[in-house]
């Protein structure tokens, strides 16, 4: 709403698919793209090993919430997962086999409004058949369509209001019953979400019903049940090398002609169309020690910079036989925007932190310039962008978002491809 600020939630864990990953000379290359009209602050980067059996799939507990309180990390295990026995609309159309794949064909649920990331009201009702009460989850593939800061401002000024997906359960006299008013939504492009279930059934109903207005575009949802599993065994690996640089930007491209559109990292433009944030970005090269932990000393991006990242798994133990081994991506950070009603849109700083109050802060919540924080601000902050909407752009710089009051010269980009 206005002058209404969410708090962001830092870090997240993305899966790798393990089927089409590629080692090399017993490494994992990992690249991180800034493809839009933002900075992003990279505070620390690991990669998480999964190791288990092959007899049942892991995921990370990840999803967006609409704020605080954050869940913290833990890996939920599925065996077997399967359709749920229907799947409707409020209406009563048979959705089920929109879901049966993740292959683009998404259950019919969204009916736009004139705001972006707004819909009408929808419900998705689901019949799970025979699942434990004690122990069932939900695998939800999904993409949203996000609302920003102009559709919100417009849509309250309409008095509309966002709803985030809530789950309802039915008790024993067949009432529907809120049991999860945070089940969460999917973050931004096709992934996959958990919602967890297990002792959330009032009743012998295994019917559940979710409600929401945002326009999240569900492809498959399966529900698996039975014991968990906690045999699968974990490592955390920080990155053996980190090469910040410019890559430019992949073609932006529908391969069938439906939304979301998808990255073709094999046809690269060096301008993708974006305003850049007027401010001090991290110089290109080694940043290995920037990565390491979340310090608020950040790897700072504009778009089309890129971060290469290996990892050494060819040290990690051997698998026993029957074993697999997933990967989860783990980063910590912060992203901000151009929306020109979100908060500090034209400038890299003031630069954020973890365990500010809010953002945006007043002066006496300041980013914390201690030695150490202002000797990272002058000596890796040296790639000064001071133009905004392609053209020269003279302003009076927050003191924040400048490594010093000395006059930075601008880098020259690298002549990559």
């Amino acid at each position: 709403a206005p002058g209404v600020y969410n708090t962001p939630d830092t870090d997240e864990y993305v899966k790798l698919d393990r089927e089409v990953l590629e080692l090399r000379e017993g490494k994992l290359a990992v690249t991180l793209n800034n493809q839009l009209e933002e900075v992003i602050f990279f505070d620390q980067l690991e990669l998480v090993a999964v190791d288990h059996p092959a007899g049942y799939d892991v995921f990370p507990d990840e999803k967006l919430l609409p704020g605080p309180p954050y869940a913290d990390f833990r890996i939920l295990t599925a065996a077997g997962p399967r359709l749920p026995l229907s799947a409707t609309d409020g209406r009563g159309s048979d959705l089920l086999p929109a879901l049966r794949e993740i292959d683009r064909e998404y259950a019919d649920l969204v009916r736009p409004l004139p705001y972006k990331g707004y819909a009408e009201d929808s419900e998705l009702l689901l019949d799970l058949g025979e699942v434990d009460p004690d122990r069932a989850l939900l695998l939800m593939h999904a993409w949203i369509d996000y609302a920003d800061s102009t559709s919100n401002l417009a849509a309250s000024q309409a008095g509309l209001k966002l709803t985030p997906p809530y789950l309802q359960v039915q008790d024993e006299r067949g009432n529907w019953v809120t049991v999860d008013e945070r089940m969460g939504f999917p973050a931004g492009l096709p992934k996959t979400m958990t919602v967890d279930l297990s002792g959330k059934f009032l009743s012998d109903s295994r019917l559940v019903r979710i409600v929401t207005n945002m326009r999240i575009h569900w492809d498959q949802i399966l529900v698996a049940s039975g014991p968990a599993h906690s045999d699968f065994v974990t490592h955390r690996l920080r990155a053996e090398t980190a090469d910040l640089h410019f890559r430019g930007f992949p073609a932006w491209v529908s391969p069938d002609g439906k939304q979301p559109n998808v990255y073709d990292y094999t046809r690269i433009s060096p301008e993708g169309g974006w305003k850049v944030h007027v401010g001090g970005y991290t110089r290109y090269g080694d940043v290995l020690p920037l990565l390491e932990e979340a310090d608020d000393m950040y790897v700072i991006t504009r778009s089309g910079d890129e971060i290469e990242a290996t990892f050494a798994v060819d040290r990690l133990p051997e698998l026993p036989q029957g074993w697999v081994r997933d990967y989860l991506v783990y980063v910590d950070g912060f992203g901000k925007d151009m929306d020109v009603n979100s908060a500090s849109p034209d400038y890299v700083g003031p630069l954020p932190y973890h365990g500010m109050p809010g953002f945006p802060y007043g002066e006496e919540d300041g980013y914390p310039l201690d030695p150490e924080r202002r000797e990272y601000l002058e000596k890796w902050n040296t790639r000064w962008e001071s133009r905004w909407n392609g053209t020269a752009f003279q302003a009076m710089i927050p003191s924040v978002a400048r490594p010093s009051q000395t006059v930075v010269p601008s880098v020259a980009r690298p002549s990559r491809p």
